[in-house]
């Protein structure tokens, strides 16, 4: 039986030996063949890491680069954080304010929260203390005015919803234990809708604040009320415990480096006056040197900052009616302060300023519109006018510069010295339109032989498509428009040309008929009129240079009236108040040195 049994196995053991053999030698014949370039199947090579060989040579790899992608993580995060702080410390460095208002919102949340820390106060106020923080948080604003205001709204709110919370309450239980709550949650629904139809009231707009704090106090009192039990209580803790977050809040911002609403309606306004300006002036200059620009510009229709300077200076202009708005009403809280010791100063007045000085924009505006226009003048008919608009356009500037140094000053001038100049430059302007309105109109010859011949003209698109023809002996013949030719695209010119000689050399020849000779006519007198027109676009530009300078009228005559309101002083007043203060120091200061050698 043993036997048998290694017999067996013997027999297997060659029997694997030879299937071994038959597979090594198939692959040797299909490695020899000469039908086969490369063998098909090759094995590997057996190492020691048998199937691991390939995950181990990437962990290699992997470990050996991380040194490098560590490296360049690091220099990529320093690289963020610094540009992080660079761009935090040029907004700082820019505008200064803000950080202020920063600095002075922790240093007031720290002070409330003390009310916390502290056990003396937290025994006394308790958990209530997080209405005064949340009064804090809610009160503080950039300026002394706005938290005046809503420091106002808010307290006053307070206190009326707890008075009428705690009569409606008493009232309520008068009803009896069953009507209660029905007294009560029809109470609510009443005070709701009236108090919120009060809030959309425009005239009440100002008070806004304070009817939501009324909402949210009568709500919460009313609740107190029907579950503790205790609405008198809880109204009173409620009222105190916010007078002292709006006390905080205020005396921060009151004593800690001010911010004035009314300094910065103040400046905002005499910086405007400013900015037009600059924007009329560059207008008429960029005209004056036939600067082309883009017609559909994207950014000025979304109302964002473009790279024009003629925009950019009129854009804080034309955008700036509800910051004045509103600082103007935050203005009127702040108590008598630096320039502005009177009570009841004016502030309202500056928002009527900004708002004629808008009016006046609005001409410049236009005037822009010209630079960007499809029909243009040519630039030398531009030229013969350019003294004339030139000096209007200074004359309005160093108008409207004189108003924002009085503003900006609080000094008072004359209106009509202050209009002399521009009311001479309008008159200069009108006289040479007048004098030489004939260039303006093309004739049936063209325009004068003094224009230069290389003088290109911007029309409309559409007219590129034609070509000046001339009626001569039956035929037509190509030619010139006239010397202040229409820029032709070289295919247009070509199929021009085409269809004229091919009119010629018809065979057999025909004559043209009527049709053919009105439309040509036609297109030859579209062509003349909307050339004309691009010429009168300059009387169009004069003219709204003129309404600029018109609209200066009202400009000085609003702007006098804030001078009388504010009770500005004309400049040789000041340099008088000035000089006696001089001489009387220099005189006490004399009495002193006397007193002191005797």
């Amino acid at each position: 039986m043993v036997l048998l049994i290694c017999l067996q196995a013997k027999n297997q053991k060659r029997d694997f030996q030879d299937v071994q053999r038959n597979r090594s030698d198939t692959f040797a014949r299909m490695a020899d063949s000469s039908n086969l370039g490369t063998p098909l199947l090759e094995p590997h090579p057996r190492t020691r890491r048998g199937c691991l060989a390939r995950p181990y040579r990437r962990v290699c790899d992997f470990v050996a680069s991380l040194p490098a992608a560590l490296k360049r993580s690091y220099s990529s995060v320093k690289t963020s954080f610094t540009s992080f702080f660079l761009t935090i410390w040029t907004s700082a460095k820019k505008e200064p304010a803000k950080t202020i208002h920063a600095f002075k919102m922790g240093l007031a949340l720290s002070l409330a929260f003390l009310l916390v820390l502290l056990k003396a106060p937290y025994a006394i106020i308790g958990s209530h203390a997080i209405w005064a923080i949340m009064t804090v948080v809610v009160v503080f604003e950039f300026s002394i005015g706005a938290t005046l205001s809503k420091g106002y709204n808010r307290g006053a709110g307070t206190l009326a919803a707890g008075i009428l919370a705690v009569v409606l309450g008493q009232l309520a239980r008068l009803c009896g234990h069953v009507a209660y709550p029905v007294v009560v949650g029809l109470s609510i629904f009443l005070v709701g809708g009236v108090v919120t139809f009060a809030r959309l009231w425009p005239s009440w707009k100002t008070y806004e604040f304070g009817f939501r704090t009324f909402l949210i106090t009568f709500s919460l009192i009313m609740v107190a009320e029907y579950r503790q039990g205790d609405p008198l209580d809880t109204a009173i803790n409620r009222f105190l415990i916010i007078l002292m977050g709006a006390g905080i809040g205020l005396s921060v911002n009151l004593f800690v480096l001010p911010l004035w609403a009314g300094e910065e309606l103040h400046d905002f306004i005499a910086k405007n006056f400013e900015s037009v300006a600059d924007s009329l002036e560059v207008c008429v200059e960029e005209y004056l040197k036939g600067t082309v620009l883009e017609r559909v510009p994207s950014k000025i229709f979304m109302g964002l900052a473009a790279d024009d300077p003629v925009y950019k200076g009129y854009r804080n202009a034309l955008v700036s009616a509800s910051k004045e708005e509103s600082l103007a009403s935050f203005a009127v809280w702040e108590p008598p302060h630096g320039r502005f010791r009177r009570f009841k100063y004016p502030w309202l007045q500056y928002q009527k300023v900004g708002a004629v000085l808008r009016h006046c924009t609005y001409s410049v505006v236009a005037l822009h519109g010209c630079l960007r226009s499809a029909i243009q003048a040519p630039l030398p008919v531009r030229l013969l006018f350019e003294t004339e608009l030139r000096e209007v356009s200074v004359e309005g500037a160093k108008v409207l510069r004189k108003l924002g140094k009085q503003v900006q000053n609080m000094q008072k001038g004359d209106p009509a010295e202050i209009l002399d100049g521009v009311r001479h430059a309008v008159e200069r302007l009108q006289q040479s339109l007048y004098l030489n309105s004939y260039l303006l109109i093309k004739q049936e010859n063209g325009f004068d032989d003094d224009i230069p011949d290389d003088l290109s003209l911007s029309v409309l698109p559409e007219l590129k498509k034609f070509e000046h023809l001339d009626h001569h002996n039956g035929f037509f013949r190509t030619g010139s428009v006239h010397k202040m030719g229409i820029a032709y695209s070289h295919d247009d010119l070509i199929e021009s040309k085409r269809r004229c000689f091919k009119k010629l050399n018809s065979w057999p020849s025909r004559p043209i008929d009527d049709f053919d000779f009105a439309k040509d006519s036609v297109l030859e007198q579209r062509v003349r009129v909307l050339e004309s027109a691009s010429a009168l676009s300059l009387g169009t530009f004069a003219t709204l240079l003129m309404e600029v300078a018109l609209r200066l009228d009202y400009v000085v005559e609003v702007v006098d009236e804030l001078a009388d309101l504010a009770k500005f002083k004309y400049p040789e007043e000041d340099a008088k108040s000035v000089h006696s203060k001089t001489s009387g120091n220099q005189v006490e200061n004399m009495v002193t040195t006397g007193q002191k050698n005797c």
